[in-house]
């Protein structure tokens, strides 16, 4: 049995003004769950505080919290209004409101109710509605002697629905939670934990806190363990933005020469890709959808990442497949095939341990099943070798060698086509035009990449070496992604010999 479930047991024998004041006593012996140490500090803070935040790490439980802290707010007062939303409908359905309807059925009799999908209602004048961050116009016209305003996945909501989230909080009785995951360096759930503290009741989810870290074996199922944290520990270092963020629950320490923003690679991710099993080179298709995530509820754990979609982007058939490949011999590097679709990228292959024939092997086999309008290959090192026995076999490579000088830089604003090409990689992000799947190792170099200028102003980006230096592993990933971005597009496909 889940330690976090309690089995069904004599109804609570406080009264609803007495449950408002106990949340925890709500939990444990209305719906029959155990909180653990930071859902309880957050519920309980609902009964002294009217603003609270909680900034938490991937898969700490916050949605469960706000799960029940729904129920037992309308449960315990009447009137009453719930108003939850997300920077999307979809998350304000398929998330939190999923959890709410499995502890909703823990306790229909005691809980009551018309349940739908995004309303529960209890009277006309007591209910709950999920609202999604559309409009600002959704807000207007909620009024009720208690209110209690829950925004989830709070640092993907923009200003002006924040704005009009406190014209409705002004009353005594108002209540405000945000819950998010620290990826930006700026808007109103930042300011929360900063320029704003002093009006919030603030809370950090580290999963260093988790029961499952604590004991150093899992205990709640579904709750973060720590063969999570050590493989994040190994795939990014405890010194990336991403880290930080999903793993300690802090916002990361982007510094000012920071290539791309967390929340701009936080942005683009989708949730369904496919990509290889761990290091065999072998491609097959992996799901993680947020319904699949969010079905469990009664391990308190969160999808990961909260703030991607459920679905891929839908693939334009009329746009060209590149591949972007970075090529490495044994060691701790790795070899990257990259696919992209337009600027969808659909596919990762990774390689270790193989010899240059292999992998030419591997990537021939590639060509002939995408055919690719373009392969951008590094041709560096070894990756020259690799490039003529493809191009014997008759297949279209490009070859790439991003130390030459930048295309078309009449302003001489870059110092080589890496920075050049990585400088475009960045105006893609900011201008959410790239989608790319949720893959540890891709998000983990892209977030620490940086940048910096030659004596003659041009900007240049930091090399492999200096990142190691850093402690950070060799950035593969995010070279194949830069890579299928190198070369102009070709006017004709490659011609292809078989």
């Amino acid at each position: 049995m889940t330690p976090q479930l309690l089995p069904p047991n004599t109804q609570s024998d406080l009264t609803p003004e007495q449950l408002a004041r106990a949340p925890l006593h709500f939990a444990r012996r209305i719906l029959y769950v155990r909180p653990w140490q930071k859902q309880v500090e957050i519920l309980e803070s609902l009964t002294t505080h009217h603003r609270i935040a909680v900034k938490s790490g991937n898969g700490l439980g916050k949605g469960f919290t706000a799960a029940l802290a729904a129920l037992w707010f309308l449960h315990t007062h009447n009137p009453a209004i719930v108003l939850t939303t997300a920077p999307t409908f979809r998350q304000v359905r398929h998330i939190l409101w999923r959890q709410i309807h499995t502890l909703h059925r823990r306790n229909p009799q005691t809980l009551g109710g018309q349940l739908l999908h995004t309303r529960w209602e209890l009277a006309q004048d007591r209910y709950a509605l999920g609202l999604s961050a559309d409009t600002p116009d959704q807000f207007q016209g909620f009024h009720s002697p208690n209110l209690l305003l829950i925004v989830d996945e709070a640092e993907g909501v923009p200003d002006p629905i924040y704005d009009a989230i406190t014209a409705i909080t002004t009353t005594a009785h108002a209540q405000l939670l945000l819950l998010g995951n620290p990826t930006t360096n700026s808007g109103a759930f930042r300011r929360a934990f900063h320029q704003e503290r002093h009006t919030y009741k603030t809370i950090t989810i580290s999963a260093l806190d988790s029961p499952n870290l604590t004991a150093n074996h899992p205990i709640i199922p579904g709750l973060v363990t720590p063969q999570w944290v050590k493989e994040r520990q190994q795939i990014w270092g405890i010194n990336n933005p991403l880290y930080q963020s999903r793993v300690l629950g802090q916002f990361p320490d982007q510094t000012p020469d920071t290539l791309i923003p967390l929340s701009l690679i936080e942005a683009a991710i989708y949730n369904q890709y496919a990509l290889d099993a761990a290091g065999d080179g072998d491609t097959t298709a992996a799901l993680d959808t947020l319904d699949a995530a969010a079905a469990d509820t009664t391990a308190a754990a969160d999808p990961e990442p909260a703030d991607a979609d459920a679905e891929p982007p839908q693939l334009d058939p009329n746009a060209p497949i590149t591949l972007g490949i970075d090529i490495a011999r044994f060691g701790s590097d790795h070899s990257v095939i990259l696919q992209r679709h337009g600027n969808i990228i659909t596919h990762i292959q990774t390689y270790t341990n193989i010899n240059t024939m292999q992998l030419a092997g591997h990537i021939a086999h590639t060509i002939r099943a995408s055919q690719p309008l373009q392969t951008c290959i590094d041709e560096i090192g070894i990756g020259a070798g690799v490039i003529d026995r493809l191009q014997e076999q008759g297949l279209g490579i490009h070859p790439i060698n991003v130390s030459k000088p930048s295309i078309n830089d009449e302003k001489r604003l870059f110092a080589n086509r890496r920075a050049q090409t990585y400088w475009q990689l960045r105006e893609l992000f900011e201008t959410r035009q790239i989608r790319i799947p949720n893959h540890p190792q891709l998000l983990g170099q892209l977030a620490a990449l940086r940048y910096t200028y030659d004596s003659s102003g041009r900007l240049l980006i930091e090399s492999k070496e200096q990142i190691r230096r850093r402690g950070l592993p060799s950035p593969d990933h995010a070279d194949a992604l830069m890579l299928s971005y190198a070369q102009p597009p070709a006017q004709n496909p490659p011609r292809l010999w078989t």
